[in-house]
């Protein structure tokens, strides 16, 4: 059987797509000056009425934290979230695919723009016009089937409005249902405003109606201020457990991370392993050694100088099996060193994806000394950065963080800065730790990757070995033996090799 080490585990980014209004040139910029609000009317088209009693929703709310927002979900709906830099958003797909909904936080340097202004510049994009009254079409040939002012959601005022997209002219596309965008906007403070975007079928708008204006109904938002002070608290959180590991806690977490085989698969409704989808394997080897270690072929009878610098290594190989057929193939290999004071860290990082005819294989290095790093890479140019002083948690760090907390008993929340290969940046790692109340002797770990990334929930024994975890996707992860991969993988025919 053939190891391969890996750069990270999958990468399960949630990917949201641009707004789903009708234009493709909307920005999502807020005007410094709107056009003058048509006066509020009557509704043209007779689409059905909300039914809020008739929607039910799921138990637990969904919250994304970089929004601030918390907003309940219709049964069999399902959402993802991503953020970009300081931006984030939110996709929720309705029960069955019927309806697609957005949603994400507007800010203008117009402290005195109204929501009309807001609508209107909206309406404008969307209907080739600047003014188009309930029932007409504007040049688009987009009509303006309702609008709603002067609403509330919550306590908050807001503004509603339904356009019937353009037709489809497209002799391929006959008979094809027209789409209908509903966008919502509420006013969450001076020059700020919240904008949910959905879409659906002309078809399913009697059902799809009612169930995402009781979805928005629920959304509720904690305020910039108060969502930047609650960063910042985790942030300290996190820094005051940095600086409080000494060079004796990263050696004990070290020597008791032992060798471990990770499965990932999606499981099968029947819940017989031969039936799920296998996703890959990875394993983690941690230990102490020596900086000239990062590259496995050199004799350490040889190493001189910084070579000879003691710290801690970790190994990860990782194999995956993409595509829906199971028909490309990743392989990597990271190696991972820092030394004991915390002062320096380095890592060398190979990945190979072989697909047909393709096969493409990059390499990344990665140098901190002090507060910069700096990461070479063969498939996109060099990135140095400089590091937060505080709440840093290195590449090695992040292998064993979730041990050194569970060890501490620390049931609360943590943030960490932590550099991020998928973007290149300094990200933002949140850590929830657990205990159980029918569980004593287990913890529960909540993992945010980055703002606005999906929460990755690990089962955790008291000594920090995992039991199973949870990622987004349906993926699960638990721990194995290379004996049973191997019989696994073989009996399923996926490549060894």
């Amino acid at each position: 059987m053939k190891i391969v080490r890996g750069r990270n585990l999958i990468a399960f980014a949630c990917v949201l797509g641009v707004s789903m209004v009708a234009s493709a040139q909307n920005s999502g910029k807020l005007p410094k000056n709107g056009t003058p609000a048509p006066a509020p009317a009557q509704k043209a088209a007779a689409p059905a009425s909300p039914t809020f009693g008739a929607v039910r929703f799921n138990e637990k709310p969904l919250r994304v934290e970089t929004m601030g927002l918390t907003m309940s979900l219709p049964v069999g709906a399902s959402a993802s979230s991503t953020a970009i830099g300081n931006l984030a958003a939110v996709q929720v797909t309705g029960p069955d695919s019927k309806w697609m909904s957005g949603a994400r936080v507007l800010e203008s340097s117009d402290l005195n723009l109204t929501l009309q202004q807001v609508a209107d510049t909206n309406l404008k994009t969307q209907l080739g016009a600047d003014t188009v009254m309930v029932g007409a079409e504007g040049p688009s040939g987009a009509q303006l089937i309702e609008r709603s002012q002067n609403l509330v959601i919550g306590t908050l005022p807001a503004e509603r409005f339904y356009v019937l997209g353009p037709k489809d002219t497209d002799p391929k596309h006959a008979g094809r249902p027209r789409l209908i965008y509903g966008v919502t906007f509420i006013k969450l403070g001076a020059g700020r405003f919240a904008c949910f975007e959905s879409s659906c079928g002309e078809t399913d708008l009697d059902r799809a109606k009612p169930e995402m204006e009781a979805m928005i109904a629920t959304a509720s938002f904690i305020d910039a201020a108060s969502l930047e002070s609650s960063k910042r608290a985790l942030l300290d959180s996190g820094d005051r457990f940095m600086k409080g590991l000494d060079a004796a806690a990263l050696r004990s977490a070290a020597l008791e991370a032992k060798e471990t085989w990770w499965r990932l698969y999606v499981p099968a409704k029947t819940g017989a392993d031969a039936d799920a989808k296998e996703v890959g394997y990875r394993r983690i080897r941690t230990s102490i050694g020596k900086r000239g270690q990062l590259d496995p072929n050199r004799d350490p009878a040889k190493f001189t100088g910084a070579d000879l610098d003691e710290g801690i290594l970790v190994q990860v190989d990782f194999r995956g099996v993409l595509g829906e057929s199971s028909d490309a193939l990743t392989d990597s290999q990271g190696i991972f060193f820092q030394t004991f004071d915390r002062k320096e860290e380095m890592w060398s990082l190979s990945t190979r994806v072989r697909q047909a005819k393709n096969d493409r294989t990059s390499t990344e290095l990665g140098t901190r000394r002090g507060n910069q790093l700096t990461v070479k890479r063969t498939d996109r140019p060099a990135t140095t950065l400089i590091v937060p002083e505080r709440a840093y948690l290195s590449r090695v760090e992040s292998f064993l963080v979730q041990r050194m907390l569970i060890a501490a008993r620390l049931n609360t929340e943590f943030a960490f800065n932590t550099y991020s290969s998928e973007t290149d940046l300094i990200e933002i790692r949140r850590e929830m730790v657990e205990q159980p109340p029918d569980k004593p002797k287990f913890y529960r770990v909540t993992t945010r990757m980055s703002d606005g990334a999906p929460a990755q929930v690990a089962m955790c024994r008291e000594n920090g070995e995992l039991v199973f975890a949870d990622l987004p996707g349906g993926v699960k992860v638990e721990p194995t033996s290379l004996e049973r991969l191997v019989k696994m993988w073989k009996s399923k025919g996926l490549p060894l090799d």
